[in-house]
């Protein structure tokens, strides 16, 4: 009975051996970590048509928003140029998303201003796929572009 428990002992002790050893410590230097909640890389930003859209998406959007604002005060002539040549999508140039309730995507856009000119803007949209919702939350230009 004796022998019986030492060997059951030493089994346990072995299979506990094995399941540390396989299982994947949270201590592995060469794992990922993900915080839950933090923002996460996008990868192939170029090649990735859904960021690409969504990066165009935001500057209708910032547009819009602009054209409405400037139909709102009607007693001003509307001579702005910025409403007749509306910002140009060019493309996205980074991007990273954070898990929220939906996904909440970081964007640094490129675009070309009625002038001609590029500028780089960084935008916020949250999208929550089963309320068929996409809002955009910001659009600031970066005040000096690091790619």
């Amino acid at each position: 009975m004796a022998t019986m428990l030492k060997v059951s002992l030493v089994l346990s002790l072995l299979g506990f051996l094995v399941i540390a050893v396989v299982t994947p410590s949270a201590a592995n230097p060469f794992r990922k970590s993900v915080v839950l909640g933090g923002k996460s890389g996008v990868p192939n930003i170029r090649t990735n048509r859904e960021i690409q859209q969504l990066g165009r998406y935001c500057v209708e959007q910032f547009n819009q928003q602009a054209q409405n604002e400037q139909g709102n005060i009607g007693s001003i002539a509307k001579t702005d140029t910025a409403i007749s040549n509306p910002l140009q999508f060019s493309r996205v140039v980074s991007a990273q998303k954070q898990v929220v309730a939906g996904l909440k995507y970081y964007l640094r856009i490129e675009v070309t201003q009625p002038n001609g000119s590029t500028r780089m803007f960084d935008s916020v949209v949250v999208i929550q796929p089963w309320l068929h919702s996409k809002q955009l939350l910001g659009f600031t230009p970066v005040v000096s572009p690091v790619y």
